[in-house]
């Protein structure tokens, strides 16, 4: 059993490791589609020319909930940073997804995409697979900056890519989380 296991483990952590991104840091983002707003609805819904961090998660996964509240916290460090969104996006049906939000406290601009176009855009990746939570940085200029998982940002990244310097490697915070989970 544990031989199963572990050739199972493997077997994920090298999709995780291997696989090809179809979207690249340096490369205009897609543009991002939105089908419903479902907390925190700005007043401005035009993110042209905001820098954006975008983070992608659903209700099933326990990794993305873990971590809303470090982003809940980056976010009141860089509340002054106006042209700057936090925007939480999920592929899920408002319904589904408004019983996460009863119980998780989001500060982020939480939306969904249904018709799951964003995730195929942002997240999936050339062999079909999906890891989730996934955290993009897309500049004023709607070029993508920096591509990761929120427990690698840090501020040192957001500071870097609100002044347009490259983000190297060695700024991201190294954690001891698991990859996160593969879905095909």
């Amino acid at each position: 059993m544990k031989k199963i296991l572990l050739t199972i483990f493997v077997l994920i952590l090298s999709q995780y490791n291997f696989s090809q991104n179809k979207l690249k840091v340096g490369e205009t983002a897609p543009k991002l589609t939105i089908t419903d707003y479902l907390q925190n609805v700005p007043e401005d819904k035009n993110f042209d020319k905001k820098f954006m961090l975008l983070e992608f998660w659903a209700t099933w996964c326990t990794t993305c909930l873990e971590e809303v509240p470090k982003l809940n916290q980056m976010q009141e460090r860089f509340k002054n940073q106006k042209d700057l969104v936090f925007v939480s996006i999920t592929y899920e049906s408002p319904a589904k997804t408004k019983k996460t939000l009863e119980r998780v406290k989001f500060n982020s601009i939480v939306v969904s995409d249904q018709t799951k176009k964003a995730l195929n855009d942002f997240v999936i990746d050339d062999k079909g697979t999906i890891a989730l939570p996934k955290t993009i940085l897309i500049d004023n200029k709607g070029i993508v900056r920096w591509i990761g998982v929120p427990y690698t940002i840090n501020d040192t990244v957001i500071t870097k890519f609100l002044e347009g310097k490259e983000i190297l490697e060695s700024d991201h915070t190294v954690s001891n989380r698991p990859p996160p989970p593969v879905v095909k």
